[in-house]
C-alpha cells in the first residue's frame, strides 16, 4: 500500500531519528578506540578520519530533522574543506585524489552543504577513475565567480555503471539549488569528466 506524503515524511523523520542514535553510538565506540595508547600512527589517522566523518554525518542528520531549516551560512575556507575531504578519501582507496595548488578562497556558504556537495562529487569521480586513476579538486576565485571543480580521468559521464553516481549527482543538483550556485557537468570527447559548482559574487567572503 502506498504511503501518503505525510506518512512518508513521518517515516523519514523516524529513520533519521534512529540513524542519529546509531551514529551517536558509533561516535562513542570511536572515542573508546582512540583512547587505546597502543594504536599505530597510521591506524590512529584512520580512526580520526572515522570520527570526523561520524560527526559530520550526525550534523547532516540533525540538520535534516528540523522542518524548514534554512542553510546556515558563514565565511568558509574552501581550500581547507577540500583538503579535509581529499584526506579522508585518500585513506579509503587506491585512486590518486589531489587538491590543485592555489591561493586561499573564502566563500559565504553553509559548510555542511558544501561538504556534502563536494563529497558526493569526489566519491563519483573516484568510482569513475577507478584504482590507478586520478581525481583533481580545485577552487578558483575570479572577479565575478568562485568555482569549485572536481575532475576525473575516467571513461566519461554516462559511460560507467549507473546507480550511486546518478543518485549522488541528483543530491548535488538539489543542494546546489539550495546554495544558489551553478551546477555543470562537462565531458571531454576523449574521456574524463569535470563537474563544476559556480558561486556568484554574492557568495564571497569579506566586506564587499
Amino acid at each position: 500500500m502506498e504511503r501518503s506524503a505525510g506518512e512518508a515524511a513521518t517515516v523519514a523523520q523516524e529513520v533519521l531519528h534512529d540513524l542519529g542514535h546509531r551514529l551517536a553510538t558509533l561516535s562513542y565506540l570511536v572515542e573508546a578506540v582512540r583512547a587505546d595508547g597502543s594504536l599505530r600512527e597510521d591506524t590512529r589517522r584512520r580512526v580520526d578520519a572515522i570520527e570526523q566523518e561520524t560527526h559530520r554525518l550526525l550534523g547532516v542528520v540533525r540538520h535534516s530533522m528540523i522542518p524548514g531549516d534554512r542553510p546556515r551560512t558563514a565565511v568558509v575556507d574552501v581550500r581547507e574543506v577540500l583538503e579535509q575531504i581529499v584526506s579522508l578519501v585518500s585513506l579509503a582507496g587506491e585512486t590518486t585524489v589531489v587538491v590543485l595548488p592555489g591561493p586561499p578562497v573564502s566563500l559565504v556558504v553553509d559548510e555542511s552543504l558544501l561538504w556534502r556537495m563536494v563529497t558526493n562529487l569526489v566519491d563519483n569521480a573516484v568510482r569513475a577513475a577507478g584504482p590507478g586513476g586520478r581525481v583533481e579538486v580545485s577552487a578558483v576565485e575570479e572577479p565575478e565567480v568562485i568555482t569549485v571543480e572536481v575532475a576525473d580521468d575516467g571513461p566519461g559521464f554516462g559511460v560507467g555503471p549507473a546507480g550511486w553516481a546518478s543518485l549522488g549527482l541528483g543530491i548535488v543538483e538539489r543542494l546546489a539549488e539550495a546554495c544558489r550556485c551553478g551546477f555543470q557537468v562537462i565531458t571531454a570527447g576523449s574521456g574524463g569528466t569535470r563537474v563544476r559548482l559556480a558561486f556568484g559574487v554574492h557568495a564571497k567572503g569579506g566586506s564587499e
